[in-house]
């Protein structure tokens, strides 16, 4: 089972008060799940943070990695996803990631150290993830959620 309090303070142990100072869980559709903040922001900025997350995911999951600078900093998009770790990821044009986390710092951090400490977290919440994947997968146009379930007559 999956616990909010958990994953808000799993998202919470990459912050660095000033630094890395927000962790967005999202559906790859773009629907908020949780979210870590030190100090905590407004609604309305964590809301922006993910629909930009959402938004550069959408334009960039041929590359399986997302980045944008914005006027709230650094933004930095992975997916969530149970495949395997050095697999193409173009895989994720033909099935979305479990989740995306979208990680938001100010612009003195590097690049890197945001993909280092990202990378570690979806990597550990991909596991407990992927025992849902049935469920998390996103509906598809006749409504099932798993393509294979699909039978043409």
């Amino acid at each position: 089972m999956l616990v909010l309090s958990t994953l808000h303070s799993l998202l919470a142990q990459i912050l660095s008060p000033g630094k890395l100072h927000t962790a967005v869980l999202l559906t790859p559709a773009g629907e908020l799940v949780s979210v870590a903040s030190k100090p905590q922001r407004p609604k309305d900025e964590v809301r922006v943070i993910a629909g930009l997350g959402g938004e550069v995911w959408r334009e960039t999951k041929e590359q399986g990695i997302g980045m944008v600078d914005s006027e709230l900093g650094k933004i930095l998009v992975l997916p969530v996803d149970d495949g395997p770790e050095n697999s193409d990821p173009a895989r994720f044009l033909h099935r979305p990631p479990l989740m995306l986390l979208a990680l938001n710092a100010s612009e003195d951090v590097g690049w890197e150290e945001m993909q280092s400490k990202g990378a570690a977290l979806a990597s550990h919440l991909a596991k407990p993830f992927g025992q849902f994947r049935e469920v998390l997968s996103p509906a598809t146009s006749n409504g099932l959620s798993s393509p294979g379930s699909t039978r043409l007559a």
